[in-house]
């Protein structure tokens, strides 16, 4: 921080924070390319209480200097609170076997591609204009799909996963001044309406809690939400439960819109489904080819559900 800043900074330490809001405020009339005041101002204005104003800012600092870290920080911490701590059990590397890891989107299986392309489109088409948006994406990993999205809707978006490695990768490979990644493990709380819209791919078969799950992500979004899970109709969950370790539990397509209804207030007005392992008795067999992934209709085998609700 430069020495323009020390009075500000003595401010914000007296409490003072109309006084410091003022100082910025000349500052950046001044200066209005001066990303370290827009982030200072953002960290003074939330302390005030209003933190729809602070993330103004922390975007503004970002489409400055995307690199900002403390605006890149500021900007995760205030979508996302109540933080518990990641339990040590629980394998977060990014070798677990349950992440996309390649650090150039075309490389990403064709299967996860497609969802968030399908987020996108639909973004596009009924939540335009998406450039003045902003949304979650729960679960990112290693933060391809976050901008994916952010590249072909023209949105902003905010990535939160649970694994400090994923979150590090996510950062390096995908971050921008329009997308940012913070780390947070669930269950976690959400600032109502804090967001346009929230995606949440292959994410609801992880939690113990899938109400308490779609609540939260229903409560901070004032937009759709958008979904992806394996569907226990093809891809039974009994019989390659060793295979999902880390899943809970499959769902039915009427499943997951009752649940959507009862926790969300929301209706399932787009619905795709998708294969992407070959099947022996059941049992997992082998991924199809990448040219089989594609999205379609819904059918009795389909193996996974993409669906947006509003």
């Amino acid at each position: 921080m430069t020495a323009d800043f020390q009075d500000v900074l003595a401010l914000m330490e007296e409490e003072r924070l109309p006084d410091a809001a003022a100082r910025l405020d000349a500052i950046l009339a001044a200066t209005p390319l001066n990303a370290e005041a827009h982030m200072l101002r953002a960290v003074v204005t939330a302390q005030r209480g209003d933190r729809a104003a602070a993330v103004r800012d922390l975007w503004r600092a970002l489409a400055i200097a995307p690199d900002l870290a403390g605006a890149r920080a500021a900007l995760g911490d205030l979508h996302v609170e109540d933080l518990d701590p990641v339990p040590e059990a629980r394998d977060f590397a990014l070798d677990s076997g349950e992440r996309q890891v390649a650090t150039r989107i075309e490389e990403i299986r064709a299967d996860h591609r497609a969802r968030y392309v399908f987020a996108a489109r639909f973004l596009r088409d009924q939540a335009a204009p998406t450039h003045e948006k902003t949304g979650l994406d729960v679960f990112t990993g290693n933060g391809y799909g976050a901008r994916l999205v952010a590249g072909r809707a023209g949105c902003r978006m905010i990535g939160l996963d649970g694994s400090a490695d994923a979150v590090a990768q996510a950062e390096a490979a995908y971050g921008s001044h329009r997308v940012v990644f913070r780390q947070a493990y669930f269950p976690f709380g959400l600032p109502a309406d804090s967001v346009d819209f929230a995606i949440a791919f292959e994410s609801v078969e992880h939690v113990e809690d899938a109400d308490g799950f779609l609540a939260t992500i229903g409560a901070a979004s004032r937009g759709p939400i958008l979904l992806s899970f394996p569907l226990e109709t093809g891809l039974p969950f009994a019989a390659n439960r060793d295979l999902f370790r880390y899943h809970v539990r499959h769902f039915t397509l009427p499943e997951i819109a009752d649940r959507l209804e009862a926790r969300c207030g929301r209706r399932i007005v787009a619905a795709q489904g998708q294969k992407a392992y070959r099947l022996q008795q059941g049992r997992l067999a082998g991924l199809l080819p990448a040219s089989e992934m594609t999205l379609a209709p819904v059918e009795p085998d389909s193996q996974f559900a993409v669906v947006a609700a509003a």
